[in-house]
């Protein structure tokens, strides 16, 4: 009964781009160059978390940092935990900000309070390890291992968030309490990214190119609640969210040379991702699934507005510390004045083997599970497990 109700899901996740259309789409891959397509089933900050990253302690979660902004607003600890407690609620944590005599949001104005100085991660060099590429093309004061590699890399956004509860994971994989809930939400109302991968044998070792997409359907769930695989999704035809890169596939890793990227995103998750200098680094597993870290320059405001729109109660961060770290911290696209306005990030990607359409309906990647074209049989297979 299992099996026939798999079946029963694989055959209507098939239904979804038109078995015509599928049947055209296989026997055309058969005979010359294939792509295959992904919806992203997940994004978000890579963490590593590690003992000794934050020797003061870190900056905790919003309850210690609220602790913090109340002691700051002139209250004794034990008044502070009192207030945090009990019922009663004398600050609005978000309108703390004071300007021209009025109080004002730390979210629109985060230098109406001074800079706190929240701890950030310390060390680096060999031994003190992150995530991420070498950007710089050197090997920088502020360098990391990165602990896949061994390469020297450039991750300053970690230094940022790293001594915040909500980040110290150690695997990468995890997504911080932040960004998970913000990512779930997302998932039911923000289209789905897409990635594509096209090349002449993507069984084997050679060149290739990646492409993202944003697609005009959101996210499909499977039962459990992730992203279905087989699904099919629509390319939006809007080219601002169309980033094409050469890459190469080796020893069943993934990379691309650096080029530019942009997503849209949506209110509440990233209102959009764009990267400089991006570096891709994606493992292709057996199942046909995709897991790694994509990572480059960002604009760093672009971070502290998502941070910043989710407010002091939902952010899980200091955000006007935020805000000044991230100027302080920043190391890439200087501005005519010198100062820098992107910083190096890195990011944890997973994506799902799914159908990807033009606007006219025609497939232009096909869905691959354990090596082969996702049609009925397989699609059975995999939603049995």
């Amino acid at each position: 009964m299992r099996i026939a109700r798999s079946m029963a899901r694989g055959a209507a996740a098939l239904r979804l781009i038109g078995l015509p259309a599928l049947a055209l789409w296989i026997l055309s891959s058969a005979a010359g160059a294939e792509t295959r397509g992904y919806a992203i089933s997940m994004v978000h900050t890579a963490t590593y978390a590690e003992q000794g990253n934050c020797p003061n302690g870190g900056n905790g979660s919003s309850t210690e940092i609220h602790e913090k902004i109340l002691m700051d607003e002139g209250y004794s600890r034990a008044q502070a935990v009192k207030m945090l407690t009990g019922n009663e609620r004398l600050l609005d944590f978000d309108t703390r900000g004071h300007l021209y005599g009025q109080r004002v949001d730390v979210g629109v104005f985060p230098t109406s309070v001074p800079d706190d100085h929240i701890e950030t991660v310390q060390g680096a060099g060999p031994g003190h390890y992150m995530y991420g590429f070498n950007l710089a093309g050197k090997v920088t004061p502020d360098s990391f291992e990165d602990p896949e590699t061994h390469q020297m890399v450039q991750n300053q956004m970690w230094r940022v968030l790293g001594c915040f509860t909500a980040y110290q994971y150690q695997s990468p994989s995890i997504p911080p309490y932040n960004e998970g809930i913000a990512w779930d939400t997302a998932m039911d109302s923000m289209p789905a990214w897409l990635l594509s991968i096209s090349g002449a044998d993507l069984s084997g070792d050679g060149d290739v190119t990646v492409t993202f997409d944003r697609s005009l359907d959101i996210l499909i769930r499977d039962r459990r609640g992730g992203v279905l695989t087989g699904s099919s999704y629509t390319i939006d035809p809007d080219p601002r969210n169309h980033s094409a890169f050469k890459g190469h596939i080796k020893d069943q890793v993934l990379t691309i040379e650096p080029g530019n990227f942009f997503m849209q995103g949506e209110s509440q998750f990233y209102a959009l991702l764009r990267l400089t200098q991006t570096h891709l680094r994606l493992k292709l597993n057996a199942n046909g699934s995709l897991s790694g870290i994509i990572g480059g320059y960002q604009p760093w405001l672009d971070y502290w507005e998502y941070v910043a729109i989710r407010g002091e109660e939902d952010s899980e961060v200091d955000i006007p510390g935020v805000y000044y770290a991230l100027k302080r911290l920043a190391d890439g696209v200087p501005d005519a004045s010198g100062h820098n306005t992107a910083i190096s990030a890195a990011y944890y990607l997973e994506a799902v083997p799914a159908y990807v359409l033009n606007r006219f309906g025609k497939v232009v990647g096909g869905a691959y599970v354990n090596g082969r074209p996702l049609n009925g049989v397989v699609a059975g297979e995999v939603t049995a497990r």
